[in-house]
């Protein structure tokens, strides 16, 4: 009887701590932006924060645009092909991908707040391609 006593405790245990891929892009996208952000990650883009939608299985990062690239003289029509390259060749996301998860990405004008440059939404259709 205690041995199957101490059997259902360890399997209640391990069945609380195991996490589901949401909880993890949820909680992976609250500890990044804890720790990380802002981060710069161009001499003209900052990484602000990064979010999970779990109702729409997105993961999104934010970024502000500084300089000389924050402007809508841009033609920021090639800022999608270029979004979908980099989250095929993204290896640190590869569970999401296998999954079906989306990535989008909000680049924002520093000089104009609140003002948005660029909003891509990167689907499985766009990187399984």
């Amino acid at each position: 009887m205690k041995k199957l006593l101490l059997l259902m405790s360890c399997a209640a245990l391990f069945t609380a701590c195991h996490e589901s891929l949401e909880e993890r892009a949820a909680r992976e996208a609250e500890e990044f932006t804890r720790k990380n952000c802002p981060v710069p990650v161009s001499k003209y883009i900052v990484n602000d924060s990064m979010t999970y939608d779990g109702a729409t299985r997105t993961i999104h990062y934010y970024y502000t645009i500084k300089g000389k690239a924050d402007t809508t003289a841009i033609d920021w029509s090639i800022a999608k092909p270029e979004l979908i390259k980099g989250v095929k060749a993204a290896t640190h996301i590869r569970i999401y991908k296998e999954n079906g998860f989306n990535f989008a990405y909000t680049y924002y004008s520093s000089k104009h707040k609140g003002k948005k440059l660029v909003d891509v939404t990167i689907t499985p259709k766009d990187y399984n391609e």
